[in-house]
């Protein structure tokens, strides 16, 4: 704390004049509870705040007073004792954000994509949104109950939580009339591509794979007219750049086949190598799959992408071909 204040005047210690500076602590509830039920850690904060006043270490008679400072803290939800001493936490405003029910989110998601898809969509189409975002919620429910996807040390990537709903009715929300006229079906394939893409991309074992099938499954009890071997029918891919590369506007459009994805990616790759640079990529299905899982995200604004994989694996190029192509 000494560290990042300026000295005043004196003993007098705080940031530069006409400032205010707030010092942030996280994981509020980690420290250990003594056998006292105190918490040595937060003591030492709460008198801090109560005094405005810390000792120097070389000179204990000695006072430095702090001015002008505040605290914000957080907690850990997952790990700690679930306790914070009364004394410390009386300084603080508390705000508890919790997963809102299902109902709620159900109501806020299908609000945006009843919306959507009144705007020139037939009626199968329209009839099929609220069931989406039915599907999706329970889908998020069970992965986010389920003790199997909590993140430990090698899955430390496993952080599942509202924003995976946001970002699969956000990308539902490309689609476009002219390409499902009487096809609620793909409508549906789009809605599993997305799941996919957002959750199953992110698992690493074939247990978690396994159990988020069969989540998907019971997702999909929600839309019983449609059936499970035509949704997920391989090769399960959406993209953009298809026909962006044929000279037409971007749609969400998919796949008819690899052959027709690799058309236009050895297209886009010759025109890259003739004007970028030369780059020697062969494009096996695997890694076809991974430019447009790469291109879907670079495609959404502010989209993110944490590319995993050893030295060689191709990230880099993938990502500058992808890149390219938009």
């Amino acid at each position: 704390m000494q560290g990042n204040v300026d000295k005043r005047s004196g003993k007098i210690l705080g940031p530069a004049a006409g400032r205010r500076m707030i010092f942030f602590m996280d994981d509020l509830n980690m420290p250990t509870v003594d056998n006292f039920g105190t918490q040595s850690p937060l003591c030492l904060i709460r008198q801090i705040i109560d005094y405005e006043i810390i000792f120097d270490r070389d000179h204990l008679e000695d006072q430095f007073i702090l001015k002008d400072i505040m605290f914000a803290a957080c907690m850990n939800p997952k790990s700690g004792s679930f306790y914070v001493d009364l004394r410390t936490t009386r300084h603080f405003t508390q705000i508890m954000l919790g997963v809102p029910e299902k109902d709620i989110l159900s109501v806020i998601y299908s609000q945006m994509l009843v919306k959507h898809f009144e705007g020139g969509f037939d009626n199968a189409c329209r009839n099929v949104a609220p069931k989406l975002v039915t599907a999706t919620v329970n889908v998020f429910t069970g992965i986010a109950l389920s003790p199997q996807f909590a993140p430990t040390a090698i899955k430390f990537h496993y952080q599942f939580n509202m924003r995976d709903v946001a970002k699969i009715v956000q990308n539902l929300m490309l689609a476009q009339p002219s390409a499902y006229k009487g096809n609620a079906s793909g409508l549906v394939r789009m809605w599993a591509h997305e799941c996919h893409r957002v959750w199953l991309d992110r698992l690493l074992f074939q247990d978690d794979i396994s159990l988020y099938m069969n989540f998907m499954r019971n997702g999909l009890k929600e839309l019983t007219e449609f059936k499970e071997e035509v949704i997920f029918a391989e090769p399960l891919i959406y993209t953009s750049f298809i026909a962006m590369c044929h000279g037409h506007d971007p749609a969400y459009k998919p796949v008819e086949d690899y052959d027709q994805l690799k058309r236009v990616l050895e297209d886009k790759l010759l025109e890259y190598n003739e004007t970028v640079q030369t780059m020697e990529l062969v494009l096996f299905n695997q890694a076809m799959d991974h430019i447009t899982r790469i291109a879907r995200i670079l495609f959404q604004p502010c989209g993110n992408a944490l590319l995993v994989g050893v030295g060689g694996s191709g990230k880099q190029s993938l990502s500058k071909l992808t890149a390219f192509i938009l």
